[in-house]
Formats: structure tokens, C-alpha cells, sequence
């Protein structure tokens, strides 16, 4: 091995991985000279090990379509709920995901994402996969309950009307903080 005997090699690695000697180095340094003295102080070790999970990719669209005024036609009603998930990789100690969006919120309803188009009347309504409404406000959480090394945070949206129709485009972004549990 690149001319040092082996031996030299495999006490040099034992030494570096097991670690009795800078130990041992560490404690004779602690030792008071005679004729001296010491003060003794705590040292604190604060911290936690926490869940994790990440993502297999940070952004996810969700494809409304094209919806015809006719399908929207009273305030309230909304088009077909879309699909989308965000899917979690290497999930360690994570048994919950608490989910939080912030968003602009429709000036008619707060409950929905507005739309940056040049569409009229319209917002974007959206839900977690069970159902639960998900508000832009930033601050209430969804919380979702997480199985396996690679689980699934499923969202649904759709467009709702709001106020008198303009056709146009609709799209809308919202932004998603994901705490694990």
C-alpha cells in the first residue's frame, strides 16, 4: 500500500475511527498543575434530532384545463376538482406533515387563490386530497398523516366563480412550507 506496511496503515485508521487516544490526550490537559488552581464550569449541549423528508421535486402543477363560462354558471359553483401531489423520498421519523400556503387571496372570496390573468370572476378553490379546504392566508395548516419511505401529500384544485364572468386566462401560484412531524 504505497509502501508503508500495512500494519502502520491499519493502527493509524483504528486510532483515527475508535478514538482512545485523543481522549486520553484530552483528560491529561484538564489536570490542574500543582500549586494552582480551578474554576469548574458547565458546558451545555442543547439541540434535537428531527424528522425529515424530502421532496422527489419542489413544485407541482396542476392542470385546470380549459372550462367553458357555461360550467361556471352561477357564483359558487366550480369546475372539476384537478390532481397533484407532492411526493416525499428518504422520510425519516416524519409520521405527519403540518402544510401551510400562502397566496394572494381573491378580493371576493379569502377562502380562494386569485388568478393573475386576464380572466374575470374567477378564483382557484383549493383542497387536500381527503377533502380538506387548504386557505392561502399563510398562517392555518393542513396536516397530513404520512405512511412509508415515500408518501404522498395530495391537493386538489379548481376554478370557482366568484363575480361576473370575463373569459381569459386563469393561472394562479401559491407557495407551500412543509413542516415534518
Amino acid at each position: 500500500m504505497n509502501g508503508r506496511p500495512l500494519g502502520l496503515v491499519a493502527v493509524a485508521l483504528f486510532g483515527f475511527f475508535l478514538g482512545p487516544l485523543p481522549c486520553k490526550v484530552a483528560a491529561e490537559s484538564l489536570r490542574v498543575p500543582s500549586g494552582g488552581s480551578a474554576d469548574t464550569l458547565q458546558f451545555d449541549v442543547t439541540g434535537a434530532i428531527t424528522p425529515s423528508c424530502a421532496l422527489v421535486a419542489n413544485r407541482i402543477r396542476i392542470d385546470l384545463g380549459n372550462v367553458p363560462v357555461s360550467e361556471l354558471a352561477l357564483v359558487g359553483e366550480g369546475s372539476r376538482w384537478r390532481a397533484a401531489a407532492f411526493i416525499g423520498a428518504d422520510c425519516v421519523g416524519a409520521t405527519h406533515a403540518s402544510v401551510v400556503m400562502r397566496a394572494d387571496s381573491a378580493a371576493e372570496d379569502s377562502r380562494y387563490i386569485a388568478t393573475t390573468g386576464d380572466a374575470r370572476g374567477v378564483a382557484v378553490e383549493l383542497r387536500t386530497g381527503s377533502g380538506q379546504p387548504v386557505l392561502p392566508d399563510g398562517t392555518t395548516p393542513v396536516r397530513f398523516d404520512l405512511a412509508g419511505a415515500s408518501p404522498e401529500l395530495r391537493f386538489e384544485a379548481r376554478y370557482v366563480r366568484v363575480g361576473p364572468l370575463g373569459p381569459g386566462n386563469a393561472p394562479a401560484t401559491a407557495l407551500v412550507q412543509i413542516t415534518w412531524e
